[in-house]
């Protein structure tokens, strides 16, 4: 019996596992035998406040405290990493990059434009007679993601919440008020709320 059961244990499950373990019993549900044994283990992560739309912009930039100065504990090697990133325009594509840079600069004042020669003098293998500059954000960083993940299950852990592996949900359906969970080693789970990670792929009692 949980309060909480978060089905699945990559980055989005981990995540909001951490994020709910405050506020009552977290079992994790994960059907590989570790955690980010799929796209999790996979990803190789750029932290770029100049990214997607303007509603991901804003969710990225209020993430950006939390990632360069985790709790204590949290991580035991910088999350971020400088980086930086061009966003390089051809001819009859400088409308196309004074607009972004208008854009961006209401995210950032620190992205800034470059013209064509500065862009080959930074990547040399650039033909010289197509590039006709680039936006530049320089506030661009790798993300470690492993970092990222392992101190999100570490803080589950650390604050109560139980991850469980070769865990597979194999049925789930609604009772008295809580949600029950079956995986396929027969073991049963109860919780109030389920937060699913990924796209269900099993049956539900009607």
């Amino acid at each position: 019996q949980a309060d909480f059961i978060v089905i699945g244990g990559g980055i989005a499950g981990a995540s909001a596992a951490y994020w709910l373990a405050p506020h009552g019993k977290v079992v994790v549900l994960e059907r590989e035998s570790q955690p980010g044994y799929h796209s999790t283990g996979r990803s190789a992560a750029l932290f770029a406040q100049s990214y997607g739309s303007a509603l991901v912009r804003a969710v990225t930039r209020a993430s950006r405290p939390f990632y360069e100065t985790p709790p204590p504990g949290f991580a035991d090697h910088p999350i971020l990493s400088p980086r930086g990133v061009m966003f390089i325009g051809g001819h009859g594509q400088q409308d196309l990059l004074d607009a972004m840079l208008t854009e961006l600069n209401r995210v950032d004042p620190d992205i800034h434009a470059i013209d064509g020669a500065e862009v080959c003098r930074r990547v040399p293998v650039i033909k010289p007679e197509w590039v006709i500059g680039a936006v530049v954000d320089p506030r661009s960083m790798d993300m470690d993601v492993n970092e990222l993940h392992q101190g999100y299950l570490r803080g589950v852990r650390q604050r109560g919440g139980v991850i469980v592996g070769d865990a597979e949900v194999s049925e789930m359906w609604r009772q008295d008020g809580n949600w029950q969970i079956r995986t396929t080693n027969g073991d049963n789970y109860s919780a109030p709320v389920v937060a699913g990670s990924g796209r269900p792929r099993y049956p539900r009692r009607r």
